[in-house]
């Protein structure tokens, strides 16, 4: 029998509710609010919402998010996680959502140290439910002062192959918010 707590933590994939919308979450790396990411970010919520979707945006620079301790909680207990902090929002987003838009400037050569953490954590779902409840559509919006993105995408591409995640599209580079908004626009449809 399964527990009430763990029972609202199972997951089905909402495109089987509704073709007409998409729910998208939006994991938003930048520092800075008002930067070239928040731009993108910006533009594709705004073509998502015009399209009919909901979007629900995490800034994940002001939440308080541990990294993974691969303690293996996530098998043994009803909640997704042993740790109990701001990441617990972002589960239950998942759990509904269709979409997961990546959105990161690049720092280093990788993407920002929120977004990865943020993708560590993920584990637990993908742990406690398997990974074909977990397949999502997802997309990335990406900026960089450099036109250097072989390694951040490296990352995004091998993470979402890997996952089973149907990549809706790229926006690389600040600036191209008409390509973000239009992006955003096409989910759903």
């Amino acid at each position: 029998m399964i527990s009430e707590a763990a029972n609202r933590y199972i997951l089905v994939h909402p495109s089987t509710v509704s073709d007409i919308m998409a729910n998208i979450i939006i994991l938003n790396a930048a520092a800075r609010k008002n930067g070239n990411t928040a731009a993108l970010v910006e533009a594709f919520m705004k073509g998502a919402k015009e399209s009919g979707n909901t979007v629900k945006e995490f800034y994940l620079q002001t939440m308080t998010i541990r990294g993974c301790l691969a303690c293996m909680g996530c098998t043994r207990n009803a909640e997704p996680c042993a740790q109990k902090d701001e990441m617990t929002q972002i589960y239950e987003a998942f759990k509904d959502c269709d979409t997961v838009v990546m959105s990161s400037p690049v720092y280093f050569y990788g993407v920002a140290g929120p977004l990865k953490t943020t993708v560590d954590r993920l584990f637990a779902v993908f742990s406690k439910y398997g990974y074909e409840a977990c397949q999502r559509d997802c997309a990335l919006l990406m900026t960089s002062d450099d036109p250097e993105f072989d390694e951040p995408l490296d990352w995004y591409r091998t993470f979402t192959n890997n996952m089973g995640w149907n990549n809706l599209g790229e926006v690389l580079g600040s600036g191209r918010v008409q390509e973000a908004h239009d992006l955003g626009a096409s989910i759903g449809h």
